[in-house]
């Protein structure tokens, strides 16, 4: 075992997730265009489908889920409302009419939860790709849905990310389809992923390590194969709601 995890106490609150060997293998040695221009593509609503189906969803490209989430949140006027405990860089807000906030599967404890149909909706979709391959249903009143690869394959520093919204956006219309602005590098990298590895990859090679660490510290397993839960005090520094929500990722 992982001598770090062995004081997992000592560890940031942060999910900070691995590269896996042959995803590194993968995307190192790509190459960035520095100076062509374009036209945005990519396959990650083919790729998320047996999942989740975001068919009638408009697609652009976010550096990871917290620009789309920023995009979306400043331009919002309704009242924000989400569970305490859910992503730390979301917070309720006041406003005219509502908008629920929710993580699928929920960053309180990395397990499914299911979308509210009777008010619209934000969702945040960090976790998949590091699940079992379960239906995700996305309810009409759904408006928007943010997706990125840091969590599930490590690859946060690279920043890649997508915001689904059910009408077009103007300003990203313009932005990412007229002008090519878009970070070419990350594009490069998530479509490599896209290309290389099944929505269940990580899952399938870390499933049978999440299960022996949670064997022997006693910790619940939680769906997604980076996190588990545990009601044990000594881990209360971790606590999100009711039970603490742990980075198993050093024990791997």
């Amino acid at each position: 075992m992982n001598l770090v995890c062995d004081d997992i106490t000592r560890l940031s609150t942060a999910i900070r997730t691995t590269v896996l060997d042959d995803v590194n293998r993968a995307v190192e040695g790509l190459k960035c265009d520095l100076d062509g221009v374009l036209k945005y593509y990519t396959n990650i609503k083919e790729w998320l489908k047996p999942v989740v189906d975001l068919t009638d969803f408009h697609v652009y490209p976010m550096n990871g889920i917290t620009q789309g989430l920023d995009w979306w949140y400043h331009q919002e006027s309704r009242c924000v409302i989400m569970k305490p405990g859910d992503y730390q860089w979301i917070s309720a807000k006041g406003g005219y009419g509502k908008i629920r906030y929710i993580s699928v599967p929920s960053a309180i404890d990395g397990n499914f939860v299911d979308i509210p149909t009777d008010t619209p909706t934000a969702v945040d979709l960090a976790y998949v790709g590091s699940t079992r391959i379960k239906k995700i249903h996305i309810p009409k009143a759904t408006e928007f849905v943010f997706y990125s690869f840091s969590k599930p394959f490590g690859v946060r520093n690279i920043r890649t990310g997508w915001i689904f919204t059910r009408k077009p956006d103007a300003k990203l219309e313009a932005l990412t389809h007229s002008a090519k602005y878009y970070n070419y590098h990350a594009h490069n990298i998530s479509e490599t992923i896209i290309s290389n590895f099944d929505i269940d990859y990580v899952y399938n090679q870390l499933k049978e390590k999440q299960k022996s660490v949670c064997e022997k510290y006693n910790f619940a397993p939680s769906d997604s194969v980076w996190l588990a839960t545990t009601d044990n005090s000594a881990y209360d520094k971790f606590k999100r709601g009711e039970r603490a929500r742990l980075c198993l990722a050093p024990c791997y």
